[in-house]
């Protein structure tokens, strides 16, 4: 015997199925634009960070001769 109900035109509706396929499209595609969103951010994050310490590795260099000679190095 079969498990599909006997009132089984009753309780497809195919709209209904196509509707809530849209939503799920919908939701899916708002999480995946998120993340996509949220690795933008820590990608620039990183960036930030090594830029910042770039710039303070070149003023430390630009400034060495003055360094040493101030700690009696140079």
């Amino acid at each position: 015997m079969s498990n599909i109900p006997t009132d089984w035109r009753g309780q497809l509706d195919i709209r209904e199925q196509i509707a809530r396929i849209d939503r799920n499209l919908a939701e899916t595609s708002k999480l995946l634009a998120e993340e996509a969103e949220a690795g933008k951010f820590h990608r620039e994050q990183w960036i930030i960070q090594l830029t910042a310490f770039l710039v303070l590795l070149a003023a430390i260099a630009a400034r060495l001769p003055e360094l040493l000679h101030a700690f009696g190095v140079g």
